[in-house]
């Protein structure tokens, strides 16, 4: 019996699950590798009665802190349930952060580390400190734990800790933003006893000796993540010390591709850049890419390659180029990514039909100038076309003249009302607006 089977019955139970299939319908995604892993029982249901969901393994938060006075207190308190421990390694904080921590939860653990430009080190020198056994739960101090998720937590741990008490995986649980977004590939969570080391400056992520990625579990547990509200961001500086990593670590690592994803994605966080930032960023993304086939990467490289075509897609988008998307289209579509591409592609086609659209009104427009006194009603009929097309093409500030030009030759078989409903929600074109 492997893993596949053994959620596949969870989810099949009808009625209340017993608590093993109760606990594991928090898993949300599984790597295929993990899928078929055996478990330690012949049956379900012989997998079910052993379980005993409160000889729980410890969990031990990791926190990484400098300076976050402001939000400890309410990462650390939402931890407690699911958290038998939770361990602060602090980079030499200047402001009340420990004290906060110790008023929020009093047997908070402290690991102060002098900050050495490296994430990383930071998390790393959590498992030398909690030792072999358990969970590390890496958490970030401006993060904290959904009211509904506490007491998943520790439960989904528990029962992979059940069925899969041999394997070396990293568990992820949702990240939410306050803009809505959501991060599911987070990797956050793995085994007190894992050889995996995390790796990277900035942007760190747990890998073997080799860079290589282990498989992972996705969990429904969600995090409320508030570090990238643009007050945050300002006042803390992160904007400038993250790209001073990253130019560190693109100093380190010339041949790795990911840095330069970074630079980017990073240089452009809550805000959109013009055409031309647009354009010359697009291009740095498309020399960096080629990096990805130059010699063989690591997962520890490699890890960025879909989000880097993703990426220039957006830039793409933001220069107007068409035949540049109709090029990266067919590489998402080979990497899985058939959202993406399908999106995109549309884009690029809509954008030529676009263009059509305007090279026919400019057609048009021409043959207006022929106009003969016995053409009025063609004439009105080419107006009110004009009209439409200059609606849909969005060159708004010659729709209402166009559509004067057609009423006052008669009507055509479009009326002023059409192009308005069709207008509804749309900038406004009429004359007030481009006055």
């Amino acid at each position: 019996m492997n893993l596949s089977d053994v959620l596949d019955a969870a989810w099949a139970e009808s009625g209340r699950p017993a608590a093993l299939g109760r606990d594991l319908r928090l898993v949300r995604g599984v790597a295929p590798e993990l899928l078929e892993r055996a478990v330690p029982a012949a049956s379900y249901a012989e997998l079910a009665a052993a379980y005993r969901p409160d000889d729980a393994a410890t969990v031990t938060a990791v926190v990484l802190t400098r300076d976050e006075e402001r939000t400890i207190s309410g990462c650390l308190r939402a931890l407690t349930e699911d958290c038998a421990r939770l361990l602060l390694v602090d980079a030499e904080s200047e402001d009340g952060t420990l004290l906060a921590a110790e008023a929020a939860v009093p047997h908070v653990e402290h690991l102060v580390r002098a900050w050495t430009d490296d994430f990383a080190a930071q998390r790393n020198a959590a498992f030398q400190r909690v030792g072999p056994d358990g969970w590390l739960a890496h958490v970030d101090a401006d993060e904290t734990l959904a009211p509904e998720s506490r007491g998943r937590l520790r439960a989904v741990l528990t029962a992979l800790d059940h069925v899969l008490p041999e394997a070396d995986f990293v568990v992820s649980p949702r990240i939410l933003d306050t803009s809505r977004e959501c991060h599911t590939n987070t990797r956050r969570i793995l085994r007190s006893g894992t050889a995996l080391r995390f790796l990277g400056r900035v942007h760190e992520r747990p890998y073997d000796a080799r860079g290589v990625q282990p498989p992972y579990v996705e969990v429904d547990v969600t995090f409320h993540h508030t570090g990238y509200e643009p007050e945050v961001v300002a006042r803390r500086g992160k904007g400038e010390r993250y790209a001073r990593l990253i130019r560190l670590c693109l100093a380190q690592e010339p041949w790795n591709p990911k840095w330069h994803f970074y630079a980017v994605r990073d240089g452009i966080v809550g805000r959109q850049p013009d055409a031309e930032e647009s354009h010359a960023l697009f291009l740095r993304l498309q020399e960096a890419y080629a990096l990805y086939d130059a010699v063989p990467l690591s997962d520890y490289a490699g890890e960025r390659q879909t989000d880097s075509l993703v990426l220039q897609c957006e830039l793409a988008l933001g220069f107007g180029g068409g035949r540049e998307l109709a090029e990266l289209v067919p590489l998402l579509r080979a990497r899985g990514r058939l959202l993406e591409a399908s999106y995109y592609q549309a884009f690029a086609d809509f954008s030529g039909l676009l263009g059509r659209c305007s090279e026919l009104l400019d057609r048009l427009s021409e043959g207006s100038r022929h106009e003969r006194p016995d053409s009025r009603g063609a004439a009105g009929r080419s107006y009110d076309l004009q009209a439409l097309l200059a609606l849909t093409c969005g060159r708004y500030d010659e729709v209402s003249r166009l559509l004067e030009e057609a009423r006052s030759r008669g009507a055509g078989i479009l009326t002023t009302a059409t192009v308005e409903s069709l207008a509804a929600g749309l900038p406004d074109w009429r004359p007030s607006h481009t006055s």
